[in-house]
């Protein structure tokens, strides 16, 4: 990292501390700079000064807005690979597409051999030695650490419990016809009082439709470091 201003150059450091000397009044939360903890308390005042020019939409900083643009309007990705006609939107997935050029696993377990290019897949292995065991199909109450583990059994032990209803309205298939009727009710019926996306202005008159609205959001990576390119959803 260069700059041209010595403040900058200062803020930057901060980065590489573990000191968090500013706390949030409302939760708690400690930052290493004002910068981000200001972006914090907006988000629990609900202040979002960046907005959109191309939709109804606002954001609490100016790199949530840029990646929002990005994503949904201009589908531009200025992050090319050198290596291959992979680009990104964002530079973290570059940083994470070129490991796989280069075979780096830089995130480690400390309780096994296992290494990962990913964070979050360092964070599912680690499941593995807590015990923690977060899958469970209904059928058999059997639990396992993985979802993948999970449809294996299923399609080993439950062949006759696969789900064989599929979903009018979306692509679901549940098992019982019984179950298929509670989905549609509790998901695709009509719902008189409109439901208000917790993001921006849009509502809905049915529950999936406001779910899966929800999940766009929840999937863009909204705060953003004022330092560098890291980015993160919470």
């Amino acid at each position: 990292f260069t700059s041209l201003r010595i403040s900058s150059l200062n803020r930057h450091v901060k980065t590489h501390s573990d000191e968090k000397h500013h706390v949030c009044h409302l939760c708690l939360k400690a930052f290493r700079t004002a910068t981000l903890l200001h972006n914090h308390v907006n988000v629990h005042t609900g202040t979002r000064r960046y907005k959109c020019s191309d939709c109804d939409m606002a954001f609490v900083t100016s790199g949530e807005l840029s990646r929002h643009r990005r994503y949904k309007h201009t589908l531009e990705k200025p992050f090319k690979c050198s290596l291959c006609k992979y680009s990104s939107v964002e530079a973290s997935k570059m940083k994470r597409h070129i490991r796989s050029h280069t075979g780096e696993r830089p995130y480690a377990c400390d309780l096994c051999s296992y290494a990962s290019k990913d964070a979050y897949k360092l964070k599912r292995h680690m499941i593995t030695h807590s015990g923690e065991k977060p899958y469970e199909w209904y059928v058999c109450q059997a639990k396992f650490t993985q979802s993948g583990t999970m449809k294996i059994h299923v399609l080993q032990k439950h062949g006759e419990n696969v789900p064989k209803y599929q979903c009018p309205h979306c692509s679901t298939f549940i098992a019982r016809k019984s179950d298929l009727g509670v989905h549609l009710r509790n998901l695709h019926s009509y719902v008189a009082v409109a439901i208000k996306c917790s993001y921006c202005e849009a509502v809905f008159h049915e529950r999936y439709a406001f779910i899966h609205h929800e999940k766009t959001h929840r999937n863009e990576k909204r705060f953003n470091c004022d330092q560098c390119s890291y980015a993160c959803k919470q």
